[in-house]
């Protein structure tokens, strides 16, 4: 009479084999949920800690801006405490009032002068580097620059509006360059065909943009020139400037690094 499978060394073998098996299946499936959860909180890492450099960029544009100002008024008031004090030694007490009162607008005249000149240059510059701008943050800032005098010489606009004005052009144009934006635009993306199409378009701070049309058949890269920006379509970019995009717009469950074209200009 033969005895029951469960009684036999062979049989217990086989079961014992079974049971390792099923824990080593769901040790390596808990493996996998441990390694999944890191990735995820890695991401979120690098995520903050990129945030993190934006804000500080934006801090450190707006501090050095506040401090150029700061040391321009310091010197301009340190060369009239100088002057008062050389003129303080020559005078006496009983024009002591008229000098003042002729060394004060003398000083005004000057520093207006100075300043007026010093923003005339500010205003030109930033006049000529308006094309190269990409054209959401153009139109976003539109109404600053319009505000730019052509002929500063003639204009009648305070000298303080007008440094408000140019001012919040420089600033917003260091916030867009520290930072990706994407916009949808409709562009003709083949130098053969005039025929328009809706793309999605990531710039990638005032020097590089990459675009893909909505259907997923073309794309290409866009960079600043003197004219303003120039896009070039390049097919073999349609696959990865479509994945990066969706990536930025979160989606996509995976994020990876995806390979895209840059040009560095000195």
């Amino acid at each position: 009479m033969s005895r029951p499978c469960f009684a036999s060394r062979p049989c217990a073998a086989l079961g014992l084999a079974a049971a390792l098996a099923l824990i080593g299946s769901s040790a390596s499936a808990g493996a996998d949920e441990r390694v999944d959860d890191f990735r995820v909180k890695m991401e979120k890492w690098v995520e903050t800690r990129q945030l993190l450099s934006k804000e500080k960029a934006d801090w450190e544009a707006d501090r050095a801006l506040l401090e150029g100002t700061r040391d321009l008024l310091r010197d301009q008031r340190k060369a009239l405490k100088e002057e008062i004090a050389e003129l303080e030694t020559t005078i006496t007490t009983a024009d002591q009032e008229r000098v003042d009162l002729l060394l004060n607008r003398g000083e005004y005249k000057r520093s207006t002068t100075a300043m007026r000149e010093w923003q005339a240059d500010l205003e030109q510059r930033v006049r000529g580097l308006t094309p190269m701008l990409p054209e959401p943050l153009q139109t976003k800032l539109e109404p600053l620059i319009v505000q730019i005098p052509d002929d500063p010489e003639n204009d009648r606009v305070s000298l303080g509006k007008r440094l408000v004005n140019v001012l919040g052009v420089i600033l917003q144009a260091a916030k867009f360059d520290a930072t990706a934006t994407l916009t949808g635009e409709t562009r003709a993306v083949r130098a053969d065909d005039d025929q328009k199409v809706q793309v999605r378009t990531l710039y990638w701070g005032l020097g590089q943009a990459i675009y893909v049309d909505s259907q997923g058949r073309s794309a290409g890269v866009g960079r600043p020139g003197p004219e303003g920006w120039v896009f070039t379509d390049d097919p073999d970019l349609v696959d990865d400037a479509r994945l990066l995009i969706d990536i930025y717009e979160g989606n996509v469950d995976t994020i990876r690094f995806v390979d895209m074209p840059v040009q560095i200009q000195p």
